[in-house]
């Protein structure tokens, strides 16, 4: 429907546009026949008619009045002149239907007014007296009375002519403002209801997203309970089992039966720190503790160890470039936690690429500290980058086992002490991953900025 009202609208408009145009043309035509035909043909016979007035005035005082025929032949002359132009401009016009007979009357009017005028001059030239008679009377009086009548019967058929295009034109103009405003109604209608459409739509989708939104937040509520009861359940195997694994280690004759023990022990130390943090992180409502401090080049040396056998077995690489000195602001299970996560996802999806390496790698960036994870694997498509952070995403195609909330995890780690991650890759160069948290004072500063904060309280007091 909305699809269709606005298609409407649209025809609307262009419907609109066509006729105006339409009717721009035809007031255009009309027009153009009253201001190139119609007035000019009246302003052409009101010359010529005013000229044969003047005409016939200036002939009878040539006939009657002898002393002054130079001056009064220049005059006429002039006239005549007036009214042949009068007469060329308005026989030079097109002719309206119907308008011919007209114009062959006035032509015919015209030659004989003009002969007559032409025979009476070279009468009364020839002979002083015969203007004394009856000339004027008999011979210009009746052709020019003739001459008027045509002429003045053709202005008004062009008035009359001109009055009906103004008509037209008036119609014309009467016709087109009810069809566009007809037309401006329907489009108003239709934009109304378009209107109405995508606000009904808007609603339909804000619902959408406010249920989506609420699901997404019952989930992750959800996801931290689980978390924190998984952690919780965790914990207590893992530490018997670390017991057992030092016990072992007590009674172990000598040192080559107790490495594969220690490698254990180390594990399971992992293991229940990063349960520790995620319990910790489930039971603060994403609220970290503000006092917790890692040093990330122990935790990164702790963690490759402990992945070196799952490393060994894939044919991987692992190696870490040197760490500055730093602490970040979280604590070490979580730093633990976030390493894991992209470490291990770098071995899982490492792929069959003939180049195998991952390297860690520890910078610093002002107030925050950055870890970069390296791989040379196959890298991720384009349009998997946005959504690689989601909890439950799994690439299409994907081979490796997992529920797809390692990266959710990190995410979530990362935002929560203030910090966030990203991801750069590309189709057949590798992936790096890599999370930035805030840095950490050192113990020995912490202390040392308390003890001269309460050294100054002391001094002002």
């Amino acid at each position: 429907m909305l699809v269709v009202a606005f298609a409407a609208v649209v025809g609307s408009f262009f419907a609109t546009t066509f006729i105006v145009q339409r009717s721009s043309a035809a007031v255009g035509g009309l027009s153009e026949d009253i201001i190139y035909n119609s007035a000019p043909s009246i302003e052409h016979l009101a010359l010529v008619r005013r000229s044969v007035l003047e005409v016939e005035l200036l002939l009878a005082r040539f006939i009657n009045e002898p002393q002054l025929r130079p001056e009064l032949g220049r005059d006429l002359d002039a006239a005549l002149a007036r009214a042949r132009r009068g007469m060329s401009g308005y026989m030079a016009l097109t002719a309206f239907p119907g308008e011919e007979s007209v114009r062959m009357d006035i032509q015919e009017s015209w030659l004989g007014f003009d002969n007559a005028v032409t025979r009476a001059r070279t009468v009364t030239e020839s002979d002083p007296r015969a203007g004394a008679g009856g000339l004027f009377d008999e011979q210009i009086e009746p052709p020019g009375r003739r001459l008027l009548e045509d002429v003045t019967r053709a202005i008004e058929y062009n008035a009359v002519r001109g009055r009906e295009l103004a008509e037209r034109i008036r119609e014309t103009r009467r016709r087109t403002v009810l069809l566009a405003t007809g037309l401006n109604v329907i489009c108003g209608i239709l934009a109304v209801v378009v209107a109405r459409l995508l606000h009904r739509e808007l609603q339909a989708r804000r619902a959408l997203v406010d249920a989506h939104t609420k699901f997404l937040e019952a989930r992750a509520e959800e996801l931290e309970q689980f978390a924190g009861r998984v952690a919780h359940d965790i914990r207590n195997p893992l530490s018997s089992a670390r017991m057992a694994a030092e016990l072992a280690v007590r009674k172990s004759p000598d040192d080559t039966s107790r490495e594969p023990l220690r490698r254990i022990i180390r594990s399971l130390s992992r293991a229940d720190a990063i349960t520790g943090a995620l319990l910790d992180f489930a039971r603060s409502g994403a609220r970290p503790d503000p006092g917790a401090r890692a040093e990330p080049r122990a935790v990164i040396a702790d963690l490759l160890g402990g992945f070196a056998a799952e490393a060994e077995q894939a044919d991987i690489e692992l190696s870490c470039e040197p760490v500055p000195p730093v602490l970040v602001a979280c604590s070490p299970g979580v730093y633990l936690s976030l390493l894991g996560n992209l470490v291990r996802n770098a071995i899982k999806y490492m792929g069959d690429t003939p180049t195998r390496r991952i390297t860690v790698q520890v910078t610093e960036e002002g107030a925050m500290i950055r870890t970069d994870i390296r791989d040379t694997g196959p890298g991720i498509a384009p349009e998997n980058l946005p959504s690689l952070f989601e909890p439950y995403f799994r690439a299409h195609g994907s081979v490796a086992e997992g529920l797809g909330l390692g990266l959710a995890t990190v995410k979530k780690l990362a935002e929560g002490h203030g910090g966030r991650v990203g991801v750069i890759s590309e189709r057949g160069r590798g992936s790096t991953f890599w999370f930035e948290l805030p840095r950490a004072g050192s113990p020995w500063e912490t202390v040392t900025d308390a003890s001269r904060a309460a050294s100054g309280s002391v001094l002002q007091h």
